[in-house]
């Protein structure tokens, strides 16, 4: 019984615990470079989204021929969707366009970007063994380009990388006869590990694209506070927005060559 009173006494905070920790199925900004000394610092009227390409040697999925071509078609297609819908809500009106399709001038931002690298894992790894078994892994190199001069000109450049998982799987489950509540935290990373994979990788993806470019933002003193997001950092937790000074952000962005 006082086992049992102890149990329940742990089970919000264990739980809590849990679902912050209990996976470590995440995306994180690895580095974001500035491009061009002059960068822009007014809010575009628009972003224009197209169609991520692919490093092929870097592509392990379960597929090959006709169905490799419409995974890396699908996934493309849901990268530009999934920055699409979160682009309006911390930095500008999105909208979709084709790889080759004719770029308007004005306050307008470009955002192209590569797969680098996409591993599919195994979900079955991930859910019953865990602790980096079957892990998936998606790496993203994104360029933004200025649309306001005679021609396209990438001033930013953001480098993503994770994927998930390093948590124990179902085999955690089982000790909790010995290792007692604790072993709660690996109940929520068997039902991580089912639903984590490329998908989710991409949402995270999209989410620290998009929470880069409203940091940047707010840095250039283009948005408020209140409505900038800050991307998470590789090695730190949690996400935090970087400070407002101008004269800070200059120093603290290296300038690097353009990407031919």
């Amino acid at each position: 019984m006082r086992s049992f009173l102890k149990i329940c006494y742990w089970l919000p905070a264990l739980v809590l615990s849990a679902l912050l920790l209990s996976s470590c199925a995440s995306v994180s900004v690895r580095d974001v470079a500035r491009l061009d000394p002059n960068p822009p610092s007014r809010l575009p009227e628009k972003v224009l989204v197209a169609p991520f390409s692919f490093s092929e040697k870097e592509i392990r999925v379960d597929r090959s021929g006709a169905a490799l071509e419409n995974f890396k078609f699908n996934l493309r297609e849901f990268m530009t969707r999934s920055l699409v819908r979160r682009l309006p809500k911390y930095v500008a009106p999105a909208e979709a366009i084709a790889v080759n399709a004719p770029l308007p001038r004005g306050n307008y931002w470009l955002i192209r970007g590569n797969f680098d690298r996409i591993y599919q894992g195994s979900r079955f790894l991930r859910s019953v063994v865990g602790l980096g078994a079957g892990a998936t892994r998606m790496e993203t190199t994104t360029v933004i380009y200025d649309l306001s001069g005679p021609e396209p000109m990438p001033f930013l450049r953001i480098v993503t990388t994770g994927g998930s998982n390093i948590s124990p799987g179902i085999g955690g489950v089982a000790t909790f006869f010995i290792s007692g509540p604790t072993a709660l935290t690996n109940l929520f990373n068997v039902v991580d590990g089912i639903r984590s994979g490329i998908t989710f990788d991409t949402i995270r993806t999209a989410r620290e694209v998009n929470s880069s470019l409203s940091e940047y933002l707010y840095q250039r003193g283009a948005i408020p506070y209140k409505k900038a997001a800050g991307p998470k950092r590789l090695g730190s937790f949690p996400n935090r927005l970087g400070p407002p000074d101008r004269a800070k952000l200059k120093g603290a962005l290296t300038v690097e060559p353009a990407p031919q």
